[in-house]
């Protein structure tokens, strides 16, 4: 680990608890986001389009629901 890790490892412990997870979830979601770049950045190398992994179709309505199913029927078990 180099000295500058370190160092903001140190000051990241010596926080109260709350804040201390507040900052890791900081971390962890800025590393997220840079691995998402590095993956869309290494697929449009590979020839797909920029923005192929974003989601075709979402439903982004908060009014939409998902109407109850129903019961599945009983079925008789299997018989090996």
């Amino acid at each position: 680990m180099l000295t500058h890790e370190m160092a903001l490892e140190r000051k990241i412990q010596a926080l109260p608890p709350d804040l201390r997870r507040e900052v890791e979830d900081f971390i962890e979601f800025l590393l997220e986001k840079r691995q998402r770049v590095e993956l869309e950045q290494l697929a449009v190398a590979h020839g797909w389009p920029p923005g192929f992994s974003q989601t075709a179709g979402s439903i982004n309505d908060p009014s939409f629901v998902r109407h109850p199913q129903g019961d599945l029927e009983q079925r008789e078990p299997m018989e090996y």
